[in-house]
């Protein structure tokens, strides 16, 4: 089938506007946060969402970037089978590409292990759950039994069959399915349909072990907290920025020990109001947990990290790096028993629940920088000329993860002194931290009696 601009925006829209925008519940608070009265409930899998496109005896998987990564699989052909045999022309169903585990549930990475394969590619299965559209018929706000009615109907297959589901009249019984399929056989979550037009994702807690690394204060102590985890070549990873859970005591005291802790930082980010994050000695380890990691977003995005590393006087700006963002962050208790090493905070923790994304790099030419402001003072005394010329430009080469997205330079010129030409460095992930940096190194260099040249 030739891969058409709709059938990729399709895709795109499908992870955006649907799939994108399920709530997400913690299973915990699962009764107080799920509403309706008869309830359809599936087995969420860890695999990767397709959507499966068949006309005419022609199928394709495209993913959520509107790209066709699986290319011809067993199960694909399995899929197209089963449609011919049930007379459908025309169908656009979103499935999950999966490899099975004997023993365990499936797991995200080894779909991706299994399509670098030949060997292990026809393993894969696939798991469909929901129907944008069968012979020309859009099944928006059709009610999921019927969807699931139809999805039963078509696919059979050992290896082609919908995602399991359990019907529910109380949310004691949801809670039932969640307890057997999440709690005990170790399901990834539940998507839980009903009469309300809100759809349910719910998942467990994960707990993480994370260095703080920088904060910002409000009225009651701290607001956020900058959270890391470390690479085994020593790098830090941030993932997280919050403060979920933690208490009024926490805050107050956290706010009196990071104070003590502070140092200077190349890297730059800013909070919500726009102030920037204080960062400090990476000391403390705290226990965290988060209800979802997400690789990519529903912008359709790689999420990236910053990576930072510590000389032990100020923290270096070391690039960018595929990861994650976390979602349900809560602060849980500090872990006096653990250090910020490579072993107690690994990054592992991560790539665990949710393998990062690969981000290929720019192809050919690098796409040109934009220059955002450029200041140029100088001052004379006597035979004695200096300069300071402050720089800040957005590299546009982000998504590479080989630059940051924008840097702040300074040149420091002064023709009396013994070492005449100095310079300066700064990076920031957004144009507020940048600007933010440009406006406090000038405040701090230019005084009275500079001339603004340019």
């Amino acid at each position: 089938m030739e891969i058409t601009k709709i059938l990729s925006q399709t895709a795109i829209d499908y992870k955006k506007n649907i799939a994108g925008k399920y709530m997400l519940v913690e299973g915990s608070k699962l009764s107080s946060r799920v509403a309706g009265t008869d309830f359809f409930v599936t087995r969420k899998i860890d695999g990767h969402l397709q959507i499966l496109f068949y006309k005419d005896g022609d199928a394709v998987l495209l993913n959520s970037r509107g790209i066709d990564k699986a290319g011809k699989l067993h199960c694909l052909e399995v899929a197209a089978e089963c449609l011919k045999k049930a007379g459908v022309k025309d169908v656009i169903v979103a499935a999950e590409l999966y490899m099975p585990r004997e023993g365990g549930r499936p797991r995200c990475a080894d779909v991706t292990s299994a399509l670098a394969d030949d060997t292990r590619r026809d393993q894969l299965c696939l798991a469909p759950f929901d129907i944008v559209s069968l012979d020309g018929k859009s099944f928006e706000g059709v009610p999921y039994q019927e969807t699931y009615k139809a999805l039963s109907d078509i696919f059979k297959a050992d290896s082609v069959c919908p995602v399991q589901m359990m019907h529910a009249s109380s949310l004691d019984e949801v809670q039932a399915i969640y307890d057997e399929w999440v709690e005990c056989d170790g399901a990834e979550g539940l998507v839980i349909h009903s009469d309300s037009s809100i759809v349910a994702k719910v998942k467990p807690r994960h707990s993480i072990d994370a260095a703080i690394v920088g904060y910002t204060t409000g009225e009651l102590g701290v607001r956020d907290l900058m959270l890391a985890v470390r690479r085994e070549d020593g790098l830090f990873q941030v993932f997280a920025v919050g403060s979920g859970a933690l208490s009024d005591v926490d805050r107050t005291s956290l706010a009196g020990r990071l104070q003590g802790m502070n140092v200077e930082s190349r890297y730059v980010l800013t909070d919500s109001r726009g102030i920037a994050y204080q960062m400090v000695r990476p000391e403390i380890v705290w226990e965290v947990s988060v209800i979802e990691l997400v690789a990519r977003g529903n912008d359709d995005k790689v999420r990236m990290n910053a990576l930072v590393s510590f000389d032990g006087g100020q923290w270096l700006h070391e690039g960018m790096t595929p990861g994650v963002s976390a979602f349900g962050l809560s602060f849980i208790r500090e872990r006096t028993d653990k250090t910020p090493s490579e072993t107690d905070i690994r990054v592992s923790q991560l790539t665990d629940l949710c393998p990062f994304e690969e981000v290929q790099g720019l192809k050919g030419e690098l796409t040109p920088s934009t220059i955002l402001d450029r200041r140029v003072y100088r001052k004379i005394s006597g035979d004695k000329v200096m300069l300071h010329k402050f720089l800040i430009w957005k590299t546009n080469k982000e998504a590479t993860s080989r630059y940051p997205a924008y840097i702040f330079y300074h040149t420091d010129y002064s023709s009396g002194r013994k070492d005449i030409l100095k310079r300066d460095m700064a990076y920031a992930p957004d144009e507020a931290g940048i600007r933010s940096i440009f406006k406090e190194e000038i405040l701090s260099n230019i005084k009275k009696g500079w001339e603004a040249v340019a």
